[in-house]
C-alpha cells in the first residue's frame, strides 16, 4: 500500500513538471507583455514576426503607460515589461531581495520625434528652445502635447532637459501616440512628442501615412544655428540625434516562452525586424555576401 501511495505522488510530480515544460516551450505556450504605448509600433512587428516562426506560441500584449508595465511585471502581472528605461534603484533591489540577476535585455535604439503641424512656422527647434517652453519662458501659447499625463516621452524630455517640474509649461495630455498626431494635424499652435518608431517605418502604410500629414521638427543638440536632426536610421546610427532612447526588455522569469521572445528580438531576426521598421538595432550582425565565380556549366 505505501509503495503504491509513493507511486501515485511521484507519478503526479512528474505530470505537474511535464505540464509546466510543455506551458515553457520556446514554440508554444503563452505569455503576457505589457509595454509602453510609445512603442507599439515595433513591439507588434516583433511579436508579428515571432508568430511567423512559432505559430504555437501565444503571446498576449497589453500597452499601458511605462512606470504601470514595470510595475505588473515586478508583480509578476505579466512576463515582460518593454519600456525606454532601466530599472529603476527600487526596481532593481526586488532582483536583488529575490536573488534574481538583473539583466535588461537591450533591442533597440529609438528616439523622441517632435512634430508639428504641415501649417506651422515651427520647422527646427534646439534643445535650449525647448527648455524655455517647458519653463514657460517661451512660446506660452503653443501646447506641448503628450500621449498622457504619465508619458514616458513626457519623462524622458524631462530628465534629457534637466527639469524638475512642467507647472510652467502649457502641457496637453492626449489618449496615445496616434492620438497626439491627429491633435497635431488639427492644431498649429501645437508641437507634440510622440516615439519615432510610430513614422519611421518606410514600408508601413500607417506610418507613412502619419510621416505625409504631420512635419517632423529637425532639433538641434545647442545653439539655434547649429545643425538640426530628425530621428532617422542614418541620424540615429551617427548618434547625431539628440533626443534618442534605448527600447529595454525586462524581466524576472528567465525561462521557456518569455525567455525565448527576448532572445529573438536581441538575436539576428529580431534584429532585422528593428532596422526594417527604421530603428537601429542594438545588436549590428555583419551580412555576408559570396559570390561563386566558378561557371555553372551549361543547364540541361
Amino acid at each position: 500500500m505505501k509503495r503504491i501511495f509513493v507511486f501515485i505522488v511521484v507519478s503526479l510530480l512528474l505530470w505537474q513538471c511535464n505540464s509546466q515544460e510543455k506551458q515553457d516551450l520556446p514554440n508554444d505556450g503563452e505569455i503576457t507583455i505589457a509595454a509602453d504605448e510609445s512603442v507599439k509600433p515595433i513591439v507588434d512587428a516583433e511579436v508579428m514576426a515571432y508568430n511567423a516562426h512559432y505559430p504555437k506560441a501565444k503571446i498576449n500584449v497589453v500597452y499601458v503607460p511605462e512606470q504601470r508595465a514595470m510595475s505588473l511585471m515586478m508583480n509578476d502581472s505579466v512576463n515582460i515589461a518593454i519600456v525606454t528605461r532601466e530599472a529603476t534603484a527600487n526596481e532593481q533591489e526586488v532582483y536583488t531581495s529575490n536573488k534574481i540577476p538583473y539583466l535588461p535585455a537591450k533591442m533597440a535604439l529609438d528616439g523622441v520625434a517632435i512634430i508639428s503641424n504641415l501649417n506651422s512656422s515651427i520647422k527646427n527647434l534646439s534643445a535650449s528652445d525647448l527648455k524655455e517652453m517647458f519653463e514657460g519662458n517661451k512660446n506660452k501659447d503653443i501646447k506641448l502635447v503628450f500621449d498622457n499625463s504619465s508619458s514616458s516621452n513626457l519623462n524622458y524630455m524631462m530628465q534629457n532637459l534637466g527639469i524638475k517640474d512642467v507647472k510652467n509649461a502649457n502641457i496637453f495630455a492626449a489618449d496615445g501616440n496616434q492620438d497626439v498626431i491627429e491633435y497635431i494635424k488639427k492644431n498649429t499652435n501645437a508641437i507634440g512628442f510622440i516615439g519615432a518608431n510610430w513614422i519611421s517605418d518606410i514600408d508601413d502604410s500607417k506610418s507613412q501615412f502619419f510621416m505625409n500629414t504631420i512635419h517632423v521638427i529637425g532639433i538641434s543638440a545647442g545653439k539655434e544655428n547649429d545643425k538640426f536632426y530628425t530621428p532617422t536610421t542614418v541620424n540615429l546610427k551617427a548618434r547625431k540625434y539628440p533626443f534618442e532612447r534605448k527600447i529595454i526588455l525586462h524581466t524576472k522569469k528567465g525561462y521557456g516562452l518569455t525567455s525565448a521572445f527576448i532572445r529573438f528580438c536581441c538575436a539576428q531576426i529580431g534584429q532585422l525586424v528593428v532596422e526594417k521598421s527604421g530603428l537601429l538595432p542594438y545588436y549590428i550582425y555583419n551580412r555576408e555576401i559570396i559570390i561563386d565565380r566558378k561557371p555553372m556549366g551549361k543547364l540541361p
